[in-house]
C-alpha cells in the first residue's frame, strides 16, 4: 500500500479518501468504489485483468491454496469467486457488501 500519511488508501489502486468517492474498509485493507466496480469485472470474467496505478487486479483460480480474502478472512475454496491485487484479495461476498455500501452514500454535489 502506498504511504499517504496518515490517510487510509484504497488496497488495489492507490486513491487516499479523499481522492476516492468512497473508502470502505478493515484495518490496514481498503477498497474504493471504483475499485469495487473493477474486481466484479474480473471475477465476472476469468482471465480478465484490470490494471490501476499500483496494481493489475486478477481473478483467484480454484486452485486450493490460493489464499484467503484480506476483508473477511475465507479461503478461495470457501466462496464463489475471488479477485486479488498484489497480495491483497476480496471476494464475491465481501464485494457484495462493499455494493450496499456505495449505494447508501449520497452521491457528491457539485457546488
Amino acid at each position: 500500500m502506498p504511504d499517504s500519511g496518515d490517510l487510509p488508501s484504497c488496497s488495489f489502486c492507490g486513491k487516499s479518501k479523499k481522492q476516492a468517492e468512497v473508502l470502505i474498509g478493515v484495518p490496514q485493507v481498503y477498497i474504493c468504489d471504483r475499485c469495487v466496480s473493477r474486481a466484479h469485472a474480473v471475477i465476472a470474467e476469468p482471465g480478465r485483468t484490470a490494471s490501476t496505478p499500483i496494481a493489475t487486479l486478477q481473478h483467484v483460480s480454484d486452485a486450493a491454496g490460493a489464499g484467503q480474502c484480506s476483508f473477511c478472512g475465507k479461503r478461495r475454496h470457501q466462496v464463489a469467486a475471488m479477485g486479488a491485487a498484489g497480495g491483497t484479495r476480496i471476494c464475491n461476498e465481501c464485494l457484495e457488501l462493499c455494493d450496499e455500501i456505495v449505494s447508501e452514500v449520497p452521491p457528491v454535489r457539485s457546488r
